[in-house]
């Protein structure tokens, strides 16, 4: 059997792979496990005795079970869930979001498949873009997202130093170079594996450099604000026409349902 590039590069030695698949097969045996992180949500009691619940109403309703197995929802996503989003990130924390502004994808690992893949790689004048990353170490699942080989460039931190031998990564402002070859700029909040919290002062100097470069800033928010918020320093909650933030309820407690939520102006979603 013969394979394309592309389904030689989506089938060989991919890390996100080899990570999810570790994770699997732990979890699908008989054998007892001592989780040290990889990814999967701690189970809560009440949190799933919630879901239990709720799984209960929408079974013994029949236009529930029929809307959740038997229609098609549109390539936005679910607009009911849509709906409810956009209104939960106005009320909440007053982002100007509407349903348009909102959508879902299998997983926020593919919805940055597609970002990934909109604003970096070949295009039509033959001029090729990448992915910024204003700070490393990153997230091992971005590696291999690209279509095309070496879609990422990134810059060094500026390490500080605290003390009880403890450091923190910042981003090295004096070093990012961004150009006509960047797409987008891309960062993590918090970061896996690191932990790494960027200060809200790095995130609106980002965007500053993304309104000057006209490029979008896109925010990975898959631990982060505003949820499921497993972070312990301060970290406030924002969204921007220039941002594009990825949201997903796999940290919230449902890493089975797949659910990414990307957030970001109209035009791009």
């Amino acid at each position: 059997m013969k394979l394309s590039r592309f389904g030689q590069k989506f089938t060989s030695g991919a890390g996100i792979i080899s990570l999810m698949d570790d994770l699997g097969q732990a979890l699908g045996g008989d054998d007892q496990v001592i989780i040290m992180g990889g990814g999967n949500p701690g189970h809560i009691p009440g949190f799933q005795s919630l879901l239990k619940e709720r799984l209960q109403e929408i079974a013994s309703c029949d236009p529930s079970i029929r809307d959740l197995v038997g229609i098609y929802d549109p390539p936005q996503g679910n607009i009911s869930f849509i709906k409810h989003c956009a209104s939960l990130l106005r009320n909440e924390y007053g982002w100007n979001v509407g349903p348009e502004n909102i959508c879902l994808t299998n997983g926020s690992q593919t919805g940055f498949f597609f970002l990934f893949n909109m604003f970096a790689g070949r295009f039509a004048d033959s001029s090729k873009k990448y992915i910024r990353l204003p700070l490393t170490p990153e997230y091992i699942g971005y590696t291999d997202l690209g279509v095309e080989e070496d879609l990422f460039v990134s810059t060094r931190p500026r390490i500080e130093y605290l003390e009880d031998r403890m450091f923190k990564y910042r981003v090295d402002f004096e070093r990012i170079e961004i150009g006509s070859e960047t797409g987008a700029i891309c960062v993590s909040r918090p970061t896996n594996p690191t932990g790494n919290v960027i200060s809200d002062r790095e995130v609106n100097k980002l965007l500053e450099l993304s309104y000057k470069h006209d490029v979008p800033l896109i925010i990975d928010n898959a631990y982060g604000v505003p949820f499921p918020s497993i972070i312990f320093t301060d970290a406030t909650p924002m969204w921007d026409e220039n941002v594009i933030k990825m949201l997903s309820l796999s940290k919230l407690g449902l890493p089975a349902v797949r659910t990414g939520i990307i957030i970001a102006r109209e035009d791009i979603i």
